[in-house]
């Protein structure tokens, strides 16, 4: 900038200077041609009052030249012929009757005009004037203008240049530090302000139209440093609600870009923010499907639907929609990928699915074990009272079966779809266990199986009914699967607070491998004896539901001696 302004102002002064000089010898040349002209007119004049017909007229010309300093003069007749001339011979020179001066003479009196003399050979400016006698007598002073004269005056001029031209380089270089040291310094300042976001100090620059320019950057700074900090507030607002959504969220652009991607969609993908940010969906992923179904949504536009493995072999479902650029404003179009975890849902689906068709199993059997009976009893077949008996007390017990595990479907239906809640109550557990203990003696004693029971007093707020549901399980689960002179000990305890309820039974060792799997609906290690048993299959999945309601853990520990069961309740307060 200071080699610009530099370069401008000595441009400026020269042009100045050369324009000056112009103007002054236009003006002075003009003077000059004013000053000559009138000069001669007056000679011309006073020669053409002096001049007498009757005389040699050479002779005059060469006495009026004499006396007005000798200048040349040409005595000129009517026609045009020359009779006498002060600078030549007059006898030689051609007739001047078309002479520009003499023309004018006739009419103005005094005739100028300025030509080069063929005679002399010079530029000479003529005045002729018209005596009483009708001769002409003209005047001739050499002149060669003021601009003709300015080619000898050169070298003094180009001097005058140089040095005007030093002067002008001299007072550009101040105008120009003048000028750019308050912008330097302004700049400096400027810097400052966007690196530490110091202020300018308006007051300290001379010009003011950097002081007002300094106040407004102020203002302009202050504005979006508050914009600046009201979008980042934003920004961490959105990053926050979308690195806290449990779905995967990432938005990509039509180049399939992505701009946005939360942390749930990170560990979806197995990459890292920093990694994925900015970059194509291809570094996020490699899901054939996925990528396929964004492809199609941002050629045709509505909604795809794909299944994606997460980590931990949960199971995915992406749903990829088409982002319309009038509905943002903000991005040209794109898409948003939603990415939901489904386990839970597809798992309870599964297992919807399979318990309806294993309840559907389940029924079938005393079902039809009740018809083929029934049958029997109604067909023509002679049926003695002892055999007429035994299928009655058959069909008793299977429909007993098929009561109980009618009773444990709605049970643990209801419980699991919350149908119903049951109403607790401050109630000590031992004397529940108690009562469950004292029902369970009777099938006991037919199962040869003795049952011993030990209790502390546990107070909790519970229902009653939950808690008889899942003593009552247990106790009779231990009976069922026990050995013929087994034992059952019931054990509660008030550890620290915990209520711990212990079941122990002298039944086949539980393998580790199923020790998880026998608290699933319907599962049965030996189906054949459990069937034999009675059981529905469905007692420890409501002991494990009404657990989980309470908060408390059931485990089983397998020994060479049997099995335990564990209910560890949370501490009471």
């Amino acid at each position: 900038m200071k080699k610009s302004i530099l370069k401008s102002t000595a441009l400026v002064l020269c042009a100045g200077l050369v324009c000056c000089l112009l103007l002054t010898a236009a003006i002075f040349d003009a003077k000059t041609t004013q000053q000559t002209e009138t000069q001669l007119r007056s000679l011309a004049t006073a020669l053409g009052s002096a001049y007498d017909a009757n005389g040699d007229a050479d002779a005059q010309a060469s006495q009026f030249s004499r006396q007005i300093g000798g200048l040349r003069v040409t005595v000129i007749a009517k026609d045009g012929t020359v009779l006498g001339d002060s600078a030549a011979d007059y006898k030689t020179m051609e007739n001047h009757a078309g002479r520009e001066e003499l023309k004018a003479a006739e009419g103005a009196g005094v005739g100028i005009s300025v030509r080069p003399s063929e005679t002399l050979g010079t530029r000479l400016m003529y005045a002729a004037v018209r005596t009483q006698g009708g001769e002409y007598i003209r005047v001739a002073m050499q002149y060669n203008g003021f601009l003709r004269d300015l080619v000898s005056l050169l070298p003094a001029l180009l001097g005058a240049g140089l040095v005007a031209f030093a002067v002008a380089a001299f007072v550009a270089t101040r105008v120009a530090k003048t000028v750019t040291d308050p912008i330097s310094d302004f700049t400096e300042s400027l810097k400052n302000v966007q690196e530490g976001g110091a202020r300018l100090e308006p007051e300290k620059y001379p010009y003011e139209e950097l002081q007002a320019m300094a106040g407004d950057i102020n203002r302009m700074s202050e504005e979006i440093a508050r914009n600046m900090r009201r979008l980042e507030r934003e920004k961490a607002k959105i990053d926050y609600i979308l690195d806290n959504m449990n779905e995967g969220f990432v938005l990509l652009d039509t180049d399939q870009n992505i701009l946005l991607i939360n942390a749930s969609a990170c560990r979806a993908f197995g990459v890292k923010k920093t990694e994925a940010q900015g970059k194509n969906i291809l570094h996020a992923t490699r899901n054939i499907p996925l990528i396929d179904g964004v492809a199609a949504v941002l050629k045709k536009g509505g909604h795809v639907a794909v299944d994606m493995p997460l980590p931990d072999k949960r199971k995915g479902e992406v749903n990829i929609s088409r982002v319309k650029p009038e509905d943002t404003g903000a991005i040209d179009g794109g898409a948003i990928i939603i990415i939901s975890d489904v386990t839970a849902q597809r798992n309870a689906a599964k297992m919807r699915q399979d318990f309806f068709e294993s309840a559907s199993h389940e029924l079938k059997t005393p079902i039809t074990s009740i018809k083929g009976f029934a049958e029997l009893l109604c067909s023509d077949m002679p049926l003695g009272g002892n055999k007429q008996e035994a299928i009655s007390k058959r069909i008793l017990k299977e429909t007993m079966r098929m009561s109980s595990l009618i009773s444990d479907i709605i049970m643990i239906s209801r419980l699991e779809s919350g149908d119903i809640t049951f109403e607790r109550e401050v109630l000590d557990l031992a004397s529940v266990v108690s009562e469950c203990c004292s029902d369970a003696a009777e099938f006991a004693r037919s199962s040869k199986v003795s049952i011993s029971c030990t209790t502390q007093p546990c107070v909790l707020s519970a229902s009653h009914r939950e808690m008889s549901e899942l003593a009552g399980n247990l106790i009779t689960n231990a009976v069922k699967y026990n050995r013929q002179g087994g034992r059952v000990e019931v054990n509660l305890t008030n550890e620290n607070g915990a209520p711990c309820l212990r079941v122990f039974n002298t039944g086949e060792p539980i393998a580790p491998e199923y020790a998880q799997r026998i608290f699933e609906r319907f599962y049965r290690i030996d189906k054949g004896r459990s069937k034999a048993a009675g059981g529905t299959g469905l007692g420890l999945a409501i002991v494990k539901h009404i657990a989980t309601n309470y908060g408390a853990s059931v485990t089983v520990t397998a020994a060479p001696d049997g099995n335990t069961f564990t209910v560890l309740f949370p501490v009471q307060d």
